[in-house]
């Protein structure tokens, strides 16, 4: 399904490098879980496919909402974990798995201040526009608003750290006992591969959007829209799913987001439409009621 074969395959012998956590994928997710592992006494390895972490947090405005933090209450901002999951759930028609949502809501904001106050990220609160779905001001970014930024910060606070990241590593093949994943091999632009022992592992390797492949079987309805992310998102963690034969839920969701500019490749923020702008389709006529969001 994916480019080059993924696999699960049974444990080997030897590797050719150990850590307790391996995390595959340096994105925002990956990289805030390297820095938790690491302060839990961990020793972390990342490996990205791509030259330097950027993935789609880079292509990203760079916002993360969260709630009853700090940087709401100095902005004079009365919100909840509470009123935060219930607008996710709103938004999604209740379809999402409430356990999740709740364990969202709950620690988005204590993970926002350990970042601002461990690894010294410089967040605000977006306060001069409203976003869609959410009912309190609760998107925090770092100054410029950009997703540059917070994946750029997030990659100095684990050099600070001393955290390994290797780049140009593609994971391939993924190793199990019957109980536990206890490696993976990854792939070098050399096209040697190499093996890694772990105790943990954590895929931060993001969705499918990339192939097409898998977006025509899970999502046939939006087959031929637009694809606006990383290309890197292949979906190899389906692949190692189903050899593990783990549960998978809700392939067929999607995020549709209009407000993009193609062929340019960059993205509109909301704030164009939340402070008056419109959305017209190619004969100039306007089609829809923007506000609704994505």
């Amino acid at each position: 399904m994916t480019q080059n074969p993924i696999e699960v395959r049974s444990p080997l012998e030897g590797y050719d490098i150990q850590c307790d956590t391996l995390i595959i994928g340096a994105g925002a997710c990956g990289l805030v879980a390297s820095l938790a592992a690491h302060e839990q006494g961990q020793s972390v390895l990342v490996v990205e496919r791509d030259v330097i972490p950027r993935g789609s947090t880079a292509l990203s405005a760079g916002l993360i909402p969260a709630a009853g933090t700090k940087f709401q209450h100095e902005a004079g901002i009365t919100d909840s974990p509470e009123i935060f999951a219930a607008d996710i759930q709103h938004k999604a028609k209740n379809e999402n798995d409430q356990a999740i949502v709740d364990l969202l809501a709950e620690n988005a904001g204590k993970v926002i201040e350990w970042l601002a106050e461990t690894h010294d990220l410089a967040f605000s609160v977006v306060t001069d526009f409203d976003y869609p779905g959410h009912s309190h001001r609760r998107m925090h970014g770092l100054p410029t608003r950009s997703g540059a930024e917070l994946i750029d910060a997030l990659r100095t606070a684990c050099e600070t750290a001393e955290i390994d990241i290797i780049c140009e590593r593609h994971a391939q093949h993924l190793y199990f006992d019957g109980h536990k994943i206890t490696g993976a091999s990854v792939l070098g632009p050399d096209g040697r591969s190499e093996t890694i022992a772990c105790q943990k592992l954590i895929l931060a390797c993001n969705g499918f959007g990339g192939n097409r492949a898998l977006v025509a079987q899970h999502m046939p309805d939006i087959h031929d829209a637009l694809w606006f992310g990383h290309d890197g998102n292949q979906g190899e963690a389906i692949d190692w799913a189903n050899g593990l034969d783990a549960q998978l839920k809700h392939l067929g969701a999607y995020q549709g987001h209009g407000n993009v500019a193609h062929p340019h490749g960059i993205l509109i923020t909301w704030a164009v439409i939340t402070e008056g702008g419109i959305q017209v389709n190619t004969a100039g006529h306007r089609f829809w009621n923007e506000a609704q969001g994505y």
